[in-house]
């Protein structure tokens, strides 16, 4: 059953990702990704600089509910109980806690390059194959006023790389 589910999911993200309209959503969606890959790697907020950022990111919403479902098809594997109204409490119960473990293991991608972690990370990096797309440069612009918006990246860097000037050089 879960199997049949993550296919049906992946099925669909898919079927999805060939419509016109979610493809430009992707696009804004790998615009935004760019831009967090951007700042992590030290470069400043231009278009050039988050052009050359990758797409996909190993803290990706796409990541974590590829995790939800995996980590959902584990537990409810070993949980056998046959009364479907106990069934579905259950499912609904155990919510917060596999979406706690599939929220640790994201968080956990974020901070290292674990071998091991990063082969945990490698089926929701290809799903992003399908959830992110290379955006246009007007794109970029919106996905670098977006984050601009909410975040402030040269305090980031003030506190990351000591100075606001002290980023990497191109």
């Amino acid at each position: 059953e879960g199997i049949l589910r993550l296919t049906i999911f992946i099925g669909y993200v898919f079927l999805i990702s060939l419509m016109k309209d979610i493809k430009r959503v992707y696009q804004y969606h790998g615009a935004e990704h760019k831009c967090i890959s951007c700042i992590e790697r030290g470069y400043p907020l231009t278009v050039d600089n988050v052009r050359k950022s990758s797409k996909e990111h190993k803290r990706c919403g796409t990541s974590f509910m590829l995790f939800v479902m995996v980590v959902s098809i584990l537990f409810f594997f070993f949980i056998k109980v046959e009364n479907p109204f106990i069934k579905m409490g259950l499912r609904v119960v155990l919510i917060p806690f596999i979406a706690g473990v599939s929220y640790e293991i994201i968080r956990l991608a974020g901070k290292t390059d674990h071998f091991i972690v990063n082969i945990l990370s490698a089926p929701g990096l290809w799903l992003q194959r399908l959830t992110t797309k290379e955006p246009d440069d007007q794109m970029i612009e919106v996905a670098i006023a977006a984050v601009e918006e909410v975040f402030d990246w040269k305090a980031y860097f003030q506190e990351r790389f000591d100075s606001v000037k002290g980023y990497r050089k191109e």
